[in-house]
């Protein structure tokens, strides 16, 4: 097991474990569990028996001290109603300042537990344990917590740091190979945005990776979850332009997302919408021949299936990513790419260019 801590605005510590097969986290962490009163584990319905075994086994139960709360599936878990349910539950089983929420899941469910945590008595702290290959290394960490309004991803949203995360890659285990595809989206999305050292991480571990293979599963958690943690604690808030990097690719992507009405997985989007960022950057004339070509075979390389779900509706794409939070009040704001590591912001790219990607995009 790998520990580290960081400090987030020269203020608040959070500690992050990376690793496999680990067990007993509280013994570990005391400074972090002595004290509390009272524990939730929030998991979605949807969990297999196997990961509240691997939950139980990092957080052992002790009676009268564990409480439990099921979510529904994925992005149906991420609303103001079930933000709701979980605070009123907290109270009604008379949870304090004291107490301590701890998400195991997907993204979907990170989101929605350290948004409630956030809320609940003007907030109380929590422990992010995403158990998903995507959720590992990019939605279970960073402390943005969200929900969605009107079919629109992330609305709704708070900062608030886990007192700790903890990324198991035993968790992984049993995920299906489309899993393992779709959270290798936003594996491919750092080795674009990276340094040299995490790009030939992801490079040298990406196939072993989409066939399940433990070591570079692992190799490419700890990577990853380290390039983010350090981005975030240098712009939690995205003020200076750092953490923006992080939505390479997810401009569009949210919008494919939201015009498959919720069938497209994330990281499928993802993938898509880093196709449609360079192609756009290819267009716009930042980005070479040669260096488009070979971030290109990256997302080949994933081997998408049919993006069939996503409407063919440009109209609706261009409303979409004009209401996209990062837009700041222009028509539309994409990260473009000049190059491995090298970004730059657009805003008002036009429709011959929005179009053209789109379509290749959608391929």
């Amino acid at each position: 097991m790998k520990t580290f801590s960081y400090t987030v605005n020269d203020s608040k510590t959070v500690k992050a474990a990376l690793g496999r097969g680990m067990a007993n986290i509280p013994a570990d962490f005391p400074e972090i569990f002595n004290g509390v009163d009272k524990v939730c584990l929030v998991t979605g319905t949807d969990a297999p028996p196997s990961l509240r075994a691997r939950a139980l086994a990092l957080f052992p139960e002790k009676k009268g001290h564990h409480f439990y709360f099921w979510l529904p599936p994925s992005e149906k878990a991420k609303t103001l109603e079930q933000a709701g349910e979980l605070a009123a539950f907290l109270f009604e089983h008379g949870f304090s300042r004291n107490s301590l929420i701890i998400a195991a899941g997907g993204g979907a469910v990170t989101d929605l537990a350290g948004f409630a945590a956030s809320i609940y008595m003007r907030g109380i702290a929590w422990v992010s344990v995403p158990t998903t290959f995507l959720a590992q290394i990019d939605a279970g960490l960073g402390g943005k917590t969200a929900v969605n309004l009107a079919g629109a991803k992330n609305i709704a949203g708070t900062f608030h740091q886990p007192a700790l995360s903890v990324c198991d890659t035993a968790f992984l285990d049993s995920l299906p190979h489309s899993e393992l595809r779709s959270g290798a989206g936003e594996l491919v999305k750092y080795a674009m945005i990276g340094p040299g050292a995490l790009r030939r991480v992801v490079e040298k571990n990406l196939s072993k990776t989409l066939a399940g293979d433990k070591s570079a599963l692992t190799a490419c958690v700890s990577a990853c979850a380290a390039y983010k943690i350090k981005l975030v604690a240098k712009d939690e808030r995205d003020e200076s332009g750092l953490r923006e990097r992080l939505n390479f690719g997810h401009t569009a992507g949210h919008a494919f997302e939201a015009m498959a009405g919720g069938r497209l997985p994330h990281g499928e989007a993802v993938a898509r919408g880093l196709r449609f960022a360079l192609i756009a950057s290819r267009e716009k004339g930042l980005l070479g021949k040669a260096a488009f070509h070979k971030a290109d075979a990256l997302i080949d390389a994933l081997r998408l299936p049919p993006a069939g779900a996503v409407r063919r509706d440009f109209r609706q794409f261009l409303s979409l990513v004009s209401r996209d939070k990062k837009a700041r009040g222009a028509a539309n704001r994409f990260l473009l790419a000049e190059g491995p590591g090298r970004l730059r912001a657009a805003e008002d790219l036009k429709p011959a260019i929005l179009k053209k990607a789109f379509e290749g995009a959608l391929k």
